[in-house]
């Protein structure tokens, strides 16, 4: 490489190797003292990328004449159908070696299971419904009462938290003022 210092860079000092655009004055030599090469975290990003390209594209072509390579725009994805047939599959395999287990029965989903419900009646369908995709004015009307009311209450506490924040940021301000 002709016109390369010792220290790999290329363009003159203070001007960046990548882009060429001016490397700030007092930021032209690392904490090492060796020239700085990029001017930015991006241009060293795309610089080092693009100098990685030749050894990429080589690993490539050894994989195409290795016949380990496939054009991914040849293969066909598989339908939805033929994705749940596979997944019926591994279930039924999974069931004749007795290595399914039933999820709801790991501890931790236990103890989940076993807590009791935050919110109980009308609300709890309300909130389910809505989980479900389902909006607000699909619920009937005594269910879209208590949500709202939820909801009104959510709110209302939220925000007694934040001004409770806030005037305990002003009261300690206040005592740390000289």
């Amino acid at each position: 490489m002709s016109g390369v210092s010792c220290s790999g860079k290329i363009a003159p000092l203070g001007i960046c190797d990548h882009c060429g655009g001016p490397i700030p004055t007092g930021q032209w030599y690392t904490t090492k003292g060796t020239p700085r090469l990029y001017c930015s975290l991006d241009c060293r990003n795309t610089a080092n990328s693009r100098n990685g390209e030749p050894i990429r594209h080589q690993k490539m072509m050894a994989r195409i004449t290795r016949g380990e390579w496939q054009n991914p725009s040849k293969l066909r994805p598989p339908t939805s159908q033929e994705q749940a047939e596979r997944a019926r599959k591994g279930r039924l395999s999974e069931v004749a070696t007795n290595a399914w287990r039933n999820p709801a029965l790991d501890p931790d989903a236990r103890s989940k299971l076993s807590t009791p419900r935050r919110h109980t009646g009308i609300l709890h369908s309300a909130i389910e419904k809505i989980k479900r995709g389902s909006s607000v004015a699909d619920l009937t009307f005594e269910e879209a009462e208590a949500h709202r009311e939820y909801r009104r209450q959510l709110r209302a506490a939220r925000r007694d938290e934040v001004n409770r924040l806030a005037r305990e940021w002003y009261h300690r301000k206040k005592r740390n003022r000289p």
